[in-house]
């Protein structure tokens, strides 16, 4: 059978599994009214999500996936009685085995979206005698759990589509819990309950990924034995990282839990949280293995003091799911480096690089620590009052470029203070660059004023920039200072024509452009011999 025969499969067994569980009638509570779904590991199908905690990236349209997780907790629900202070293992020992089915709706449409199913069924467990919380005897030692129904959405325009390998992600999920299981047993809260998370993550080009939830879990109000149960957040915090990676061997961890948002007065507030790590093995044949374990807070209930667990995924080799993982596994042969840039275009196969640098490590030519391809001025390194990598003076083709203006005082020549930083700048450059045997120092003003007294005023102004110069010793003959009033205006300033308390926001831009002085490099060494 073709993966997209799987897949319709899947679609038609997880509809009638909705059908059955919206019918489904509650767990009967009567005589074990205060008892409660016991149960904090709670594995997802999709078998790139991080075991308990999940990713932003959905299943793909129609990729079906299948699994089952396996998991032996030791003491996970321990009671003190609040009269006498004796312990009861409620829940000595649990072996619980969970079957999931996922599949991906919607995605080739704009709206990533996936369905899971998961099914827990207690094969096994042992407490002792159950006498001080009202039953004679021990618990049930196997029971159907509160099946799990959950969807996935991912943000349009925040998560990582088919062809981008990295980035940030996000993505909200729900669920609802049906009371297939037995209060009796701890393996159900006997009604309908609700979640809600908000799924953020980075997924790195190799493939490696860092994910965080964080959400609620709305429960019924519930007091046994001193433990208040009902509504709990939901957090969990996991990464990925790959260790043998065209093997498809990666190492995963994280922590998680469900601090309780009430409790009891006089009681510590509960919070069932653990720790994780786990191997996980990826093959070409659409079959996922990851095995580990986790430890629990010694503080609360349905945290074991040790859990051990183990889970295996299939997906078809035709599926989206299979083959990003596929990409995963073939990436260290088509990107040696383990940049994330792969194939042709990476210009640097075996030095890591950024893809802005096609692949290429970034390097700095002049060590002022911006990167050449950041760096204006890649051979000059940046001064204390430059910008973009440049120098607050430099030579670009026949300029000497500053990158702020010579301000002088209103309606006058005097350079001021703030400008001299600037003049000390150009001075520099001039003495540094002997090669450069003229330049040419023009003013230019805004249309405010008539043309007479603008050329009067720009000349003047560009005499004070030169004669700034000749005080720094730049010989006389290399500098000349022409203004040219409002003759060259870089910006169309005509409808401008007032004082600068009636100057709206868009003329001040406009003036202050067209108020400038440039330094034009006419003639430089070997021009006479050329000539």
């Amino acid at each position: 059978m073709s993966w997209e025969g799987v897949a319709r499969r899947h679609a038609l067994i997880l509809a009638a599994c909705i059908a059955v569980l919206a019918v489904w009638p509650p767990a009967p509570v009567s005589a074990e009214e205060g008892r409660f779904d016991a149960q904090a590991f709670r594995p997802v199908a999709a078998p790139r999500d991080l075991v308990v905690i999940q990713k932003s990236e959905v299943i793909g349209h129609l990729s079906p996936t299948l699994g089952v997780f396996t998991d032996l907790g030791f003491d996970p629900l321990v009671l003190v009685d609040n009269f006498t202070g004796e312990t009861v293992d409620a829940v000595a020992a649990r072996m619980t085995v969970t079957g999931l089915l996922g599949i991906g709706f919607f995605d080739k449409y704009g709206i990533p979206l996936d369905v899971q199913l998961a099914v827990p069924f207690i094969a096994n467990q042992s407490s002792g005698n159950l006498r001080l919380i009202g039953t004679e005897g021990e618990v049930d030692s196997s029971s159907l759990g509160d099946i799990r129904l959950s969807a996935r959405m991912a943000i349009p325009g925040l998560y990582r589509k088919d062809d981008v390998t990295s980035g940030f992600g996000l993505a909200i999920s729900g669920d609802i819990n049906f009371p297939t299981g037995s209060v009796a047993a701890f393996t159900s809260d006997g009604v309908r309950t609700y979640g809600a998370n908000v799924v953020a993550d980075y997924r790195f080009g190799a493939g490696a990924l860092i994910t965080a939830n964080a959400g609620v879990w709305l429960r019924p109000e519930r007091e046994l034995a001193g433990v208040q149960m009902g509504d709990m957040a939901s957090l969990g915090v996991a990464a990925e990282g790959y260790v043998i990676q065209r093997w498809g061997i990666s190492v995963l961890g994280g922590a998680y839990g469900y601090p309780a948002l009430d409790k009891l007065p006089d009681s510590p507030r509960q919070i069932p949280s653990e720790v994780f790590l786990a191997l996980r093995w990826q093959t070409k044949h659409g079959v996922t293995i990851t095995i580990g374990g986790s430890f629990g807070a010694a503080c609360s209930f349905g945290a074991p003091a040790l859990r051990l667990f183990n889970g295996v995924t299939w997906q078809p080799s035709g599926s989206r799911e299979q083959e990003e993982i596929n990409r995963i596994l073939e990436s260290r042969s088509l990107d040696p480096d383990g940049d994330g840039v792969i194939g042709d275009k990476d210009k640097c196969p075996q030095k890591p690089g950024p893809p802005e640098n096609g692949g290429c490590p970034d390097v700095d030519t002049d060590g002022d620590t911006v990167v050449d391809r950041l760096d204006r001025c890649p051979d000059e390194p940046q001064d204390k009052l430059g910008k973009d990598g440049c120098p607050v003076a430099f030579v670009e083709g026949n300029r000497i470029v500053i990158l702020d203006k010579v301000h002088f005082a209103t309606d006058d020549d005097v350079i001021l203070a703030e400008s001299m930083p600037i003049i000390d700048a150009v001075a520099e450059v001039l003495q540094a660059r002997a090669e450069i045997m003229h330049v040419r120092i023009d003013g230019h003003t805004d249309i405010r004023a008539s043309d007479t007294y603008n050329l009067a005023l720009s000349q003047r102004r560009v005499d004070s920039v030169m004669a700034a110069l000749l005080e720094r010793g730049v010989a006389p003959e290399r500098l000349s200072a022409r203004g040219w009033g409002h003759t060259n205006p870089l910006a169309d300033d005509s409808e401008c024509n007032r004082p600068d308390e009636e100057l709206d926001a868009a003329c001040l831009a406009l003036t202050s452009k067209n108020r400038r002085v440039e330094f034009h490099i006419d003639r430089w060494f070997g021009d006479e011999a050329a000539e």
